[in-house]
């Protein structure tokens, strides 16, 4: 009996032994990440100094560009093309002959005129011989009052139908000049919509010329940013394919459009001729200014519909929400409560967190 109790006794320190052995493992494999975790290398990071600046708040516009001097051609007579003198995208000068459109139909109403004019004029030299010898009969009282006033009736009729003949005379000359089809000004051809044996009127386009320079962009303004625009004042518009231009206001509506819009035209400058009619842009005009900063785009987060920037606060970092105003070519302009003394963190921005210690990098002389 003795001798179990002594070996019930020997399990029981064994049991007891081996529990503190393996809370002894246990307690030195939780205290290995924290050793760890404390040996970790404390973040380097850059920072630069703040400035405090206005930044200027833009409303940006959709945009596209047109002539300010373009012609939609058409001809003044009908007839048949028959001849064509331009190419799309000749430099034309003004008066150039673009087209000819047959002009026999005016060459048949000019000598038909000439001919009636002949005959109106030999008819009224004989009602006027006529006249002249009523009167002076009349005046020696061998004819009656009203025979004189026949005469002369007579004679002002012809002379009546000569003035118009030679009035229709004017028309068919121009109606001959017009079968010339001329540029209206410098420009360049287009378009060219018709062909050699196309029959025209005055209804058919034949060309569209334009000039290049100076060329609009076209946009649409809310009213309440009327005040911040006038005649002469300074766009800022950048061009797909032709980059950043400055515009100067020239046309401001003076009505809304349906969707309460204004129309606004701005002049671009246009001497080498790479701004098209039709390009798409954007349009920026400064609307209000704000008191902010600038900071450099990598120092930036975003969260969400959040952003926020790390700045170095007693050697730890703190997380600032910011409001972005707008970016542009790797800038951001920012408003945040902090102070133009404050320096931002533009470093190793992934690896932090708020609250951390840093060790800041030496500023570069």
């Amino acid at each position: 009996m003795r001798a179990k109790l002594i070996a019930a006794s020997i399990l029981v320190l064994v049991g007891f032994s081996g529990l503190f052995v393996i809370k002894k493992i246990e307690q030195r494999s939780q205290d290995k990440p924290v050793e760890a975790q404390q040996k970790k290398p404390i973040p380097t990071v850059k920072v630069i100094p703040l400035q405090k600046e206005e930044i200027p708040i833009y409303y940006t516009a959709n945009g596209y560009t047109e002539s300010k001097v373009s012609a939609t051609i058409k001809p003044e007579v009908s007839g048949r093309v028959v001849k064509i003198s331009v190419e799309e995208g000749d430099f034309v000068k003004a008066g150039q002959t673009l087209a000819i459109i047959e002009p026999q139909k005016q060459k048949y109403q000019l000598e038909s005129q000439f001919a009636l004019i002949n005959q109106l004029e030999a008819t009224y030299q004989n009602k006027k011989s006529i006249y002249e010898r009523r009167k002076q009969l009349y005046e020696k009282e061998l004819i009656s009052r009203e025979e004189l006033e026949n005469a002369r009736t007579d004679m002002e009729v012809v002379l009546s139908q000569l003035n118009s003949a030679k009035a229709s005379l004017k028309e068919y000359q121009r109606q001959e000049r017009e079968t010339a089809i001329r540029a209206p000004f410098d420009g360049f051809l287009d378009k060219r919509k018709v062909s050699v044996g196309d029959h025209v009127d005055s209804q058919r386009e034949m060309f569209y010329i334009l000039k290049l320079d100076p060329m609009y962009i076209v946009f649409s303004l809310p009213q309440q940013y009327i005040s911040k625009l006038k005649r002469d004042s300074q766009v800022e518009v950048d061009l797909d394919g032709v980059g950043g231009v400055k515009g100067v206001v020239d046309y401001i509506s003076s009505s809304l459009d349906q969707n309460g819009l204004l129309t606004i035209k701005a002049l671009l400058p246009n001497r080498d001729g790479r701004i098209k009619e039709k390009m798409y842009g954007k349009v920026r005009i400064e609307v209000d200014r704000k008191s902010g900063y600038t900071v450099p785009e990598e120092a930036i987060q975003f969260m969400g519909d959040s952003s926020f920037i790390y700045i170095l606060s007693d050697g730890k970092v703190k997380r600032v929400p910011v409001e972005v105003v707008h970016q542009e070519k790797g800038k951001v302009y920012i408003v945040a409560n902090i102070d133009q003394t404050d320096k931002v963190i533009v470093s190793n921005i992934m690896n932090l967190k708020d609250g951390m210690p840093v060790k800041v990098l030496p500023e570069v002389k």
